[in-house]
């Protein structure tokens, strides 16, 4: 099977998917080919990924308060009681 090469533009702009795991096989593997030749995305592909691993090690660091949840919940309209339909 012949996979053509992406552009810099194209690959750049899927690097926010393939971080997050959110691309085809195929298009993976041609954001991997242009980021094995292309030195200039590679460092942006870096770091991008350099800065999701940090605000994800931050974000795991960050306490949730024991009533958050209670407070988001009370916080919400209640929701609508649902009627059954009278038989006509």
């Amino acid at each position: 099977m012949f996979l053509s090469l992406l552009t810099c533009r194209e690959t750049i702009a899927r690097l926010d998917d393939y971080l997050d795991r959110e691309l085809s096989p195929r298009e993976q593997t041609l954001v991997q080919r242009h980021l094995k030749i292309c030195h200039h995305c590679t460092q942006i592909f870096r770091f991008e990924a350099d800065l999701l691993d940090h605000m994800r090690q931050k974000l795991q660091r960050i306490e949730m308060p024991s009533d958050l949840k209670e407070r988001i919940l009370s916080s919400l309209p209640p929701e609508p009681q649902h009627t059954e339909k009278a038989d006509l």
